[in-house]
């Protein structure tokens, strides 16, 4: 009996043991494989990054289409579009609507001196229209023409309704005497730009006073210039005077981008 209670508690001895090792076992494997998990866990977290937002070149934020807004539509120029930017060619683009009775395209350079400013037509869809249209190289609007001297209109008025207060620009004069005897006369200084074009008398409105319409961008928060009906007087034609102005934020952007 004593033999046989002994061999018992030896047996008891042992299945106690391997039980023991057993859990010992698991309880080491679960916590590896926890530890494991959780470790390629922080390890993904720790490499995944979320792709940067691309940043925008400064050159994209200038953005200087404007058109003109003309609620009662006096002119029939509104919504057309009348200043631009050309960011591949580094261009100002100034346009102005004619009037559908004016038989009017012009093209070439507008000046000896400068053959790189240059003058064409466009059609407007938006006002079914043609347009002058006059390309003027970035460098000439943020450094300003040299040697010119400042001018009037051609009937001797004040430039009408320049942006910033400018009363006169240097400019430049161009006369096709076979297009109607149409007279384009282009304002150039630093950071503003005007246009004049005479108008044929059978394009001309029945009225004795200058009319004033605002260029905005597209959603109306930003006014960038003006067109101006000039009147006609007893010895000079009407017109179209478009001014614009080159805002300081947008200049200093185009000079570092173009290298000026």
């Amino acid at each position: 009996m004593k033999k046989s209670a002994t061999k018992n508690k030896m047996q008891a001895m042992i299945v106690i043991t391997l039980l023991a090792a057993s859990f010992f076992g698991c309880s080491k494997g679960l916590q590896s494989q926890s530890s494991t998990s959780t470790n390629g866990t922080n390890s993904s977290q720790g490499t995944t990054t979320e792709p940067a937002a691309p940043i925008a070149a400064p050159i994209d934020t200038v953005q200087m289409k404007s058109r003109i807004e003309d609620g009662n539509n006096q002119t029939g120029f509104n919504g057309a579009l009348t200043f631009d930017f050309d960011k591949t060619r580094g261009e100002f683009i100034v346009m102005i609507p004619m009037p559908s009775t004016v038989m009017f395209a012009p093209t070439g350079s507008i000046s000896s001196k400068y053959p790189d400013i240059t003058v064409g037509s466009l059609f407007d869809p938006t006002t079914g229209k043609m347009k002058v249209a006059v390309r003027i190289p970035v460098k000439y609007i943020i450094k300003g023409l040299q040697f010119v001297a400042p001018s009037k209109l051609p009937n001797g008025d004040p430039l009408p309704a320049m942006p910033a207060g400018v009363g006169e620009l240097p400019a430049l004069g161009l006369t096709f005497p076979a297009q109607n005897n149409t007279e384009i006369t282009l304002y150039i200084g630093i950071n503003a730009i005007g246009l004049f074009v005479t108008l044929p008398d059978k394009a001309s409105l029945p009225i004795p006073f200058n009319l004033t319409f605002p260029l905005k961008n597209q959603d109306k928060t930003r006014t960038f210039g003006y067109l101006t009906y000039v009147a006609a007087k007893p010895t000079f034609p009407s017109g179209l005077f478009l001014s614009t102005g080159v805002p300081a934020s947008f200049a200093r952007i185009l000079e570092d981008y173009f290298h000026l």
